[in-house]
């Protein structure tokens, strides 16, 4: 069993309690937002000392912190596993990985604790707000991941596959895109873009290669059909 076989049930669980979730988000398996509280849960196949030091480590940056682990891990060890988590107030959620339902029990919520802003904190409430989509499955380990400046490229480049090429405020002012485009444009960092004249840019080869990545493809569908106004240049 992998760790990301976890997180779809878990997902659509906290979903149908009106959260947002998003996977893979600045080092955290599992981000929830509602009502402006997040809350962390950290996604294992066992029960073991790394899996504590993170969820510690995850209550720096949101005030409430759970684990999630499959069920039958969970009755080898009920007692001793619901002791350490109670006394560290980190909370717990099985998943029967053992049943075709995959089913999701919440066994322990911990208290809610105080909305935490240091900048690691601030860092993951930006990215969360920065992501139209959940384009990450939590537990993921070794490949691209969808974080909000991914999807802020990948807005720029299909803009620029339409139109061909565009200076940085008419991406901006006219298609929508992110009002930091000119520095994305600038520092270029997955080389999508080029320079066709003075402060103007079009696609690159990189650029149109990516535009046919598999792995954001209901992201860039998205982009494609929801490109806002503006005239052909």
């Amino acid at each position: 069993m992998l760790e990301t076989e976890l997180y779809e049930p878990i997902k659509k669980y906290f979903e149908k309690q009106g959260y947002v979730v998003k996977g893979e988000v600045k080092g955290c398996d599992v981000v929830l937002a509602r009502d402006g509280q997040m809350s962390v849960v950290e996604l294992k196949k066992s029960f073991n000392m790394t899996l504590l030091y993170q969820a510690l480590d995850r209550k720096k940056l949101a005030g409430t912190v759970y684990i999630a682990i499959p069920r039958r891990v969970f009755m080898k060890n009920r007692g001793h596993i619901t002791y350490i988590l109670e006394k560290l107030d980190v909370g717990l959620i099985i998943v029967a990985m053992d049943s075709p339902l995959h089913s999701v029990d919440v066994v322990f919520v911990p208290k809610e604790g105080r909305s935490r802003n240091n900048a690691r904190s601030r860092a993951l409430t930006a990215e969360m707000a920065g992501r139209t989509f959940d384009g990450n499955v939590g537990g993921s380990a070794r490949k691209k991941l969808l974080t909000a400046h991914r999807e802020r490229n990948i807005h720029i480049a299909c803009v620029l596959e339409k139109i061909g090429h565009a200076k940085p405020a008419q991406l901006v002012k006219e298609f929508g895109c992110h009002k930091n485009t000119g520095q994305t444009l600038l520092r270029n960092i997955y080389g999508w873009f080029e320079k066709t004249a003075v402060g103007t840019y079009g696609l690159s080869g990189a650029g149109i290669e990516a535009l046919d990545d598999a792995q954001f493809a209901e992201i860039i569908e998205y982009y494609r059909n929801n490109i806002a106004g503006g005239d052909d240049v």
